[in-house]
């Protein structure tokens, strides 16, 4: 998936340590060859080749079970995340790496080709089918959600702790005290917050994958319900839930959203705490949810403003 995995097991020996990461790689190698949209041999490649011609039955288990939470997501999300954004993201040159402004035409004949609702699928056959040619399912804003909550199944009943590319996924033991990523300095720690052991933590930021042109920045995380890249007061959304899916695809919608309705979303994901950067003018404030009173502690930086963290208002 192009980035990085770490395997952490606690309490094993070393040959069931070696077991467990051995089981755990062959997942996120199942993973890559079944949802990668950059390899054409991959069946989630072939899926977007042939699902606008008559129903796709999807033969990999866990593509399935991914595509039908990506699905899931957008409904539960009111379309703030959504897996078929892929031809904006190509209009907007984020795939391949060629950024660029698109006219307002050229976005409104994307939309046309943009919407979870556009899309049908039939969990019990496992088949799917685009309204039109163009659309393709892009599993990137949740692949690594799937990943860790497979990789944590496969190896049940075992301490572990899993970093996939920095979103985590613990499984037994005690709480763990994890460190936020800066937005402006992914090396540096905003300070860290004590995970509940089944935990998961994502992480959302455009700080990575963003560009400027005209004197304005646009990031990555893409809005669909306007075609454009997410303008809200959001700089970085961290959300932990014990579903490694949820954490990913709330991070992406929060961003969306933006924090004056981020308790509104939240209460549609009873288990999920966020923690919010947000702008507020010539400063940045961090919000969390009320479960993580008391749980969460901050580096002192002068960049925020000094009633942070504040607890994120209940809708």
């Amino acid at each position: 998936m192009a980035t990085y995995a770490t395997v952490v097991v606690r309490g094993e020996d070393e040959r069931q340590a070696e077991r467990t990461a051995a089981a755990v790689r062959a997942v996120f190698d199942r993973v890559e060859r079944a949802m990668s949209n950059w390899s054409p041999d991959s069946e989630l490649s072939r899926l977007n080749r042939d699902a606008a011609s008559g129903p796709y039955r999807i033969q990999d288990e866990g593509l399935a079970s991914c595509v039908e939470r990506a699905l899931g997501g957008a409904a539960a999300t009111g379309g703030a995340f959504d897996p078929t954004v892929g031809p904006l993201m190509t209009l907007w040159g984020f795939r391949p790496r060629a950024p660029r402004v698109p006219e307002g035409p050229e976005i409104a004949e994307a939309m046309t080709r943009v919407g979870a609702r556009r899309v049908t699928y039939d969990p019990a056959t496992r088949t799917i089918r685009f309204a039109r040619d163009g659309m393709e399912i892009d599993l990137g804003g949740i692949a690594k959600g799937c990943a860790l909550d497979e990789a944590r199944h496969a190896v049940s009943g075992v301490e572990v702790d899993l970093d996939l590319g920095g979103q985590w996924a613990f499984q037994g033991g005690g709480r763990r005290r994890t460190g936020i990523a800066d937005p402006f300095a992914r090396d540096r720690s905003l300070g860290e917050v004590a995970a509940d052991p089944a935990d998961s933590i994502a992480t959302s930021s455009d700080s990575e994958n963003h560009f400027e042109a005209g004197g304005k920045s646009y990031g990555h995380v893409m809005d669909p319900r306007t075609g454009r890249p997410a303008a809200t007061d959001v700089v970085q959304a961290t959300v932990l839930d014990p579903s490694a899916t949820t954490a990913e695809v709330l991070g992406k919608a929060l961003m969306v959203v933006g924090s004056a309705n981020a308790g509104a979303l939240l209460r549609s994901f009873p288990k999920a705490r966020a923690i919010l950067v947000v702008r507020e003018g010539e400063r940045l404030a961090v919000l969390a949810s009320p479960a993580l009173s008391g749980r969460l502690s901050l580096v002192p930086d002068g960049r925020f403003a000094a009633d942070s963290p504040r607890m994120l208002t209940p809708p």
